[in-house]
């Protein structure tokens, strides 16, 4: 049975008789790999409903703001992660991604504030996010210098981390160093040669160093690698002025 349709049966069944501990854990989890598949409607779907069972579940709302997060919710995700963070008030995570919401709204002080709370996380996972996530904000903020250094902190935590080195060459591209940016886009490259968006900044930070023909093979192979899409545009765009 599909997964919506598993999840369809077991809100049927509740509306009969109490759900059982099974079934709710179930539907949990068939939250989670929604999610994981990029489904963000029907995971929020998904937990809504197990919510609806379990309200003192303090991962539901987290997973619920996460859903909303992905679909572009902000306000309504800091509201569900605000339900996680009062029923558990020293779990990291919850910090972690209430401030990541914030940072989207620019509430950068508040932010600031889940994200000091969650420095005090011994978990190596946790101190990943809360760098990569402090990195964003100091970007959105304009602070290239400090969005710099976050980034650095979470690559030393996760030297294979796309998001930190793309993250950290755009800092490193907004200070005009567009070497030190090209090295953090190569690396990106090499990591998964077919990311088009690795592929589009390092053929843009070669282009600025004058290094037009290893430049326009990074654009043509984001053309390649992405003909409909935004970075395949910006690709062809490019191409079209070098």
């Amino acid at each position: 049975m599909p997964l919506v349709g598993i999840l369809a049966f077991a809100g049927s069944c509740s509306s009969h008789k109490a759900r059982t501990s099974t079934e709710l854990l179930l539907n949990e989890r068939m939250a989670a790999v929604l999610m994981r598949e990029g489904r963000a409607r029907e995971a929020e779907e998904a937990y809504r409903d197990t919510l609806r069972s379990d309200p003192k579940k303090p991962d539901l709302h987290d997973g619920l703001g996460l859903a909303l997060f992905a679909q572009g919710k902000l306000r309504e995700a800091v509201e569900s992660f605000d339900h996680a963070v009062k029923l558990d008030a020293e779990k990291a995570l919850y910090r972690i991604h209430r401030g990541m919401a914030r940072t989207q709204l620019e509430r950068y002080g508040e932010a600031e504030e889940d994200f000091r709370v969650a420095e005090n996380s011994p978990s190596p996972e946790d101190q990943f996010d809360l760098a990569l996530n402090r990195g964003r904000m100091r970007q959105r903020m304009g602070d290239y210098t400090g969005a710099e250094a976050q980034f650095a902190l979470a690559i030393a935590r996760e030297p294979k981390s796309m998001d930190a080195l793309l993250g950290r060459g755009m800092a490193r591209e907004a200070r005009k160093d567009f070497a030190a940016a090209a090295e953090d886009y190569l690396e990106a490259v090499r990591l998964q040669p077919k990311s088009p968006e690795a592929n589009l900044h390092l053929g843009l930070a070669l282009l600025t160093l004058k290094k037009t023909a290893l430049g326009r093979r990074y654009l043509e192979r984001t053309v390649e690698l992405d003909p409909t899409g935004d970075a395949g545009a910006k690709a062809r765009l490019l191409l079209e002025g070098s």
